[in-house]
């Protein structure tokens, strides 16, 4: 088990964490804050149809439905269309709705949000608060990370960060020591390869994560690089060779998931990770996504830290999950920020969606969910604690076209996967296409 703090202050230092820059009291998350000044509701004997777009687990999917049903019952008049799906595919069907001119009326963005900015793609919703929309009860640096230019793109829905989740049941069966805050890859390596060894064919210490872009930039921090700052990469050929090495001699010992069977079950479609039904001990996930998977597994799930590399820990900082945003080309902007100041402030509305999206962002429903916490909630706001402990100081910066990067890295990963490619000729396709997305980047 991962040497967790006491569960009361782990709690405390989540709340901490968010809330530091919070003011006071104040009228977020009451009644009055859900229902703000300025009339955002629909003319009498007028409908306003709105459409909001999202991905996530079936757990999410239904918590998002019914908070959308509790907001047309607090305001008659206007009805929400959900359009939910797995995150592959999301981007690229919200790309071709916004070429189109018909992009839903509220969009979830993660931390590609600036991408959109910069396609003017996202209104402002500045100028709704302190009126509509209310984020009195909101961490200053969480509304600064959708701001830019001074205009607000984006709520925070939640706070997260980027973690290994693993499945402690397995550890356990093989007689594996559990991770610790400390381990390294050569922990992760030696854990991986006697899991599998010791449960047997179709069992594997681990999900191949070398297209996993989170676990990438925590293994350049802990070789002290990083992915990317200021408009340049910050590693070398030789650095992603180092990082490819490491799962090519997985692959070689039978520890991690074939390529072919990861293709048929990825790990970011909860319902096929092969992770919740005992056969791949590690993978990785956003940390809120635990609820996700541990509804479908009675094995225990837990969260872990990456492992630490020659220069310490290259650990992601929390950072803000997911944004709900408002289209540019809404024709109803103001129900459009009422419905995202009922989705954040109203506390009826908190208790419904929990904490799927990561640890929420207001004060007020982080104190009501708090009360009822369970098990899994603890491990989520235990990790985030540790999480803030332990991430180095310097702010991580995605890398710029983040869509692009992905599935670049990606591609990489299957060619060397599926033995299309040597290592070092991937590599030096890789960075010959990272150079080019930058250039890309800048130009825009």
């Amino acid at each position: 088990m991962l040497n967790r703090k006491a569960i009361t202050a782990s709690m405390l230092s989540a709340v901490l964490l968010l809330s530091a820059c919070s003011k006071g009291n104040n009228d977020a998350g009451t009644d009055s804050a859900s229902q703000p000044a300025g009339n955002a509701s629909a003319p009498a004997g007028k409908k306003v149809e709105l459409r909001m777009s999202w991905w996530g687990s079936d757990e999410r999917h239904e918590r998002t439905q019914k908070a959308i049903e509790l907001f047309e019952q607090k305001n008659p008049g206007i009805t929400i269309t959900g359009e939910y799906s797995g995150f592959d595919g999301y981007m690229d069907k919200l790309n071709t709705q916004i070429a189109a001119g018909n992009a839903p009326d509220l969009i979830q963005m993660g931390g590609n949000i600036k991408e959109y900015v910069d396609k003017n793609a996202l209104l402002d919703l500045k100028p709704y608060v302190g009126g509509i929309l209310n984020l009195d009860d909101f961490n200053e640096g969480l509304v600064k990370s959708a701001t830019f230019n001074d205009k607000l793109y984006g709520v925070t829905l939640g706070v997260s960060s980027s973690s290994l989740l693993y499945n402690a049941s397995m550890f356990e069966k093989a007689g594996v020591a559990l991770p610790t805050d400390q381990w390294t890859y050569e922990d992760f390596k030696s854990s991986a390869i006697e899991i599998a060894a010791k449960l047997g064919k179709g069992h594997y210490g681990s999900y191949d994560l070398s297209s996993d872009v989170a676990t990438l930039a925590s293994y350049l921090g802990g070789v002290g690089k990083e992915l990317y700052r200021d408009g340049d990469r910050r590693f070398e050929k030789q650095d992603i060779v180092g990082w490819f090495a490491i799962w090519d001699e997985l692959r070689k010992a039978g520890a991690i998931v074939p390529a072919d069977v990861q293709v048929a079950n990825p790990p970011t479609a909860v319902d096929k990770s092969l992770l919740v039904n005992g056969q791949v001990a590690i993978q990785g996930a956003s940390a809120s996504q635990i609820f996700g998977f541990q509804e479908l597994t009675q094995d225990r799930l837990a969260l872990a830290l990456f492992p630490n590399g020659p220069a310490g820990s290259g650990m992601v900082q929390p950072i803000s999950g997911q944004y709900l945003t408002a289209y540019e080309g809404t024709e109803h902007p103001e129900e459009v920020a009422k419905f995202i100041n009922f989705f954040v402030n109203d506390p009826e509305a908190g208790v419904i969606l929990g904490s799927t999206r990561g640890v929420p962002p207001s004060g007020k429903i982080r104190d009501t969910l708090a009360a009822q916490s369970t098990p899994v909630d603890k491990v989520l706001y235990d990790y985030i604690s540790l999480v803030s402990d332990t991430a180095p100081p310097v702010v991580y910066q995605q890398f710029p076209l983040d869509n692009e990067f992905t599935k670049l890295l990606q591609v990489t990963s299957e060619k060397i996967a599926f033995k299309a490619k040597s290592i070092d000729s991937a590599v030096d396709e890789f960075m010959t296409e990272v150079d080019k997305l930058l250039l890309k980047a800048k130009a825009q």
